[in-house]
């Protein structure tokens, strides 16, 4: 029975792919647009019928009326629910970039197009629903959660109304391109690795530090604001960094190989919770993963760059995550 029920939601999954095929730019129109009655819907249609019957059988006209009316206005309403969202877009703007097992921001546009648009309500399944009414764009904040590393696909959004009387829900599963990356999660239980040069902590390099003044240099973008010579910059209108000796031995080579874990997610959970740890610590740190190695450094940039091959590593290159259909 297991088998039967993934066999189906896959053909389906693989329909709908077809039909509503992934974008960053969706219009709903016809083929995109589903509908059927509501609960309540039913049970008018239950009670028109039933007036029908007992109009039949009493030869009451007042009661046909009745009961013609009721199927007119349901009729209607097929027609009214469904033009509330035919002609809506939406919009992928932004999302956060963050770690996996977290709420993750993400910005949409919806455009009204040609009509006002009422009670309009959006989400992912087991996420954050918002209900909306407009008539222009509207910006729309939603938190989703990102189950696993890679880039971000929190699969298809449900977009539905009942508007205006509540007998048909008009829905759509939309498909939003994201290109937003998630990191690992972090993991903190574990140590640092043995800083570099062992014991040894007598010799010593130039760097932007926190030790001994050594001196000038250029800036580049990815110093720290804290050493940049804003004094200097106000005397010769030249940006320059400061320089300070720390101990080689305080800098730390971060292994894929040596990491402790059982899997490669655990590997790379790890590592990213070093990596956060030594950034916290202003630790010059580098990275070795097999295939890469990203030389020692420090600062936002560094740790991004970090951030992005652990999440990145052993993936397909336009893999867009796991795609979880409802």
């Amino acid at each position: 029975m297991k088998e039967k029920t993934a066999w189906a939601r896959r053909r389906f999954n693989q329909w709908l792919d077809r039909r509503i095929p992934p974008s960053a730019h969706i219009t709903l129109d016809q083929k995109r647009i589903f509908i059927l009655p509501t609960i309540g819907g039913y049970i008018w249609l239950a009670v028109a019928l039933l007036i029908f019957i007992l109009a039949a059988n009493y030869a009451n006209s007042l009661a046909f009326g009745l009961a013609f009316f009721m199927i007119s206005l349901f009729m209607l309403s097929i027609l009214h629910t469904w033009r509330n969202l035919a002609g809506v877009t939406l919009i992928s703007r932004s999302a956060e970039s963050g770690h996996a097992g977290e709420s993750i921001a993400v910005k949409l546009q919806l455009q009204a197009g040609e009509k006002s648009r009422q009670a309009v309500q959006l989400g992912w399944p087991e996420n954050e629903q918002v209900c909306l009414s407009f008539d222009k764009n509207q910006d729309c904040n939603l938190k989703v959660l990102a189950r696993t590393r890679g880039w971000l696909q929190p699969g298809r959004m449900r977009v539905e109304s009942v508007y205006p009387l509540g007998f048909c829900r008009a829905w759509s599963w939309v498909l939003l391109e994201m290109n937003t990356l998630i990191y690992p999660r972090p993991d903190h239980s574990h140590p640092l690795p043995d800083k570099l040069g062992g014991e040894d902590n007598e010799g010593r390099q130039a760097r932007s530090g926190h030790d001994d003044f050594a001196g000038f240099r250029r800036y580049k973008e990815s110093d720290l604001a804290g050493h940049v010579d804003w004094k200097g910059f106000a005397r010769t209108n030249e940006l320059n960094t400061k320089l300070f000796e720390e101990p080689v031995g305080n800098q730390v080579s971060l292994s894929f190989v040596q990491t402790p874990g059982v899997d490669i997610e655990e590997k790379l959970s790890v590592l990213t919770g070093w990596c956060l740890s030594c950034e916290s610590d202003q630790r010059p740190y580098s990275l070795i993963l097999p295939g890469l190695e990203i030389p020692t450094g420090i600062g936002s940039q560094h740790l991004q760059r970090c951030l992005e091959a652990l999440a990145l590593y052993a993936l397909e290159p336009n893999r867009q995550g796991d795609r979880h259909h409802a």
